[in-house]
């Protein structure tokens, strides 16, 4: 007995339980293993067993040909042992003897019933859209002064709702790919949180510096925010892709995380400063009523642009 394993990636597609021989291995529905490869000939290779009990692929005359992986070279007769690839089309098949060892058994974690995640729930979904297009049409109205302009708040629609369709379209070819589900609708959910969190760090951020009067440390804690939306984001959207348990994602999420934060604040570190015709500061007025701490009084701030007239009368007078 042997067992034919149709590969995919490092995972097995599938396992057939080798007992009578000859066996017949094609595209055709008359073989005893059938391969969905469009590179497959319809009668590709035969398995038969000799006298002596060795197992012998051959290839009966295929189109494209079979080819042993390790070391790659074509073939037309080999004798299989355990462990042996060999690839057809764009299909690659292993041969493992009834003997094989498998790894040790994974221990999980205390088994429990297992609890519906928010995100594959309908609802939540239509919730999480509505919300993301709900902030993003709130925001572009209180960000503009002059009169409604109908064709932005469109836009303020029309854009985060393509990104979220386009986004949750990418990560579910990837879940298609790996795990033989779309997952659609939960990646569009994950995706619609993200850009909706995006769209609010902002402001809320803006918020707590107007209130509490601190402005010198917004940049890095919405530099933080966004890191921590990117890894929450890349966490559920790697859930619904891979196999790995939590502790591995973590750690990849985090590594991949924190590389992308020191290149996106390279130019900072460097001291290299990016030139901009955007206005450093937010466009949208907002009420004295939620100014927590005093301001600052006018004579004090005039007071202090003396050292600053100082150091300029100073320059002036320099060669």
């Amino acid at each position: 007995m042997i067992f034919l394993e149709v590969l995919e990636g490092d995972g097995v597609q599938s396992r057939h339980r080798l007992e009578r021989f000859p066996v017949n291995v094609g595209r055709g529905y008359g073989n005893d293993v059938i391969l969905d490869d469009p590179k497959v000939s319809s009668e590709h290779l035969r398995i038969e067993r000799r006298e002596d009990g060795t197992l012998v692929l051959r290839d009966v005359g295929s189109q494209n040909g079979t080819y042993r992986m390790d070391p790659w070279t074509p073939l037309a007769e080999m004798d299989l042992a355990s462990d042996t690839r060999v690839s057809v089309g764009d299909t690659v098949l292993r041969f493992r003897a009834r003997s094989h060892p498998v790894e040790k058994t994974v221990i999980a974690a205390q088994p429990s019933a297992p609890r519906p995640r928010v995100f594959e729930q309908p609802r939540y979904f239509s919730l999480a859209v509505q919300a993301l297009l709900g902030a993003s049409l709130l925001e572009g109205y209180l960000s503009n002064y002059g009169r409604t302009d109908w064709g932005e708040l469109t836009v303020a629609l029309v854009v985060p709702l393509g990104i979220t369709f386009m986004w949750a379209g990418g990560w579910s070819m990837a879940s298609r790919i790996a795990r033989k589900q779309f997952h659609f609708r939960t990646h569009a959910t994950v995706a619609a949180l993200v850009l909706l969190g995006a769209v609010v760090i902002q402001p809320l951020l803006t918020l707590v510096g107007f209130s509490l009067g601190v402005s010198s440390n917004l940049a890095w804690a919405h530099h933080l925010a966004f890191l921590s939306l990117m890894a929450w984001g890349l966490f559920w959207h790697l859930r619904y892709v891979t196999k790995w348990e939590s502790e591995r994602l973590v750690r990849v999420i985090a590594v991949v995380t924190l590389s992308f934060g020191a290149l996106s604040r390279a130019d900072a570190w460097l001291g290299n400063e990016s030139f901009s015709t955007e206005l450093g500061f937010r466009r949208a007025l907002l009420p004295p009523a939620l100014r927590l701490v005093g301001t600052e009084p006018v004579d004090d701030f005039f007071a202090d642009t003396a050292k600053v007239q100082e150091q300029v009368d100073a320059l002036a007078r320099e060669p």
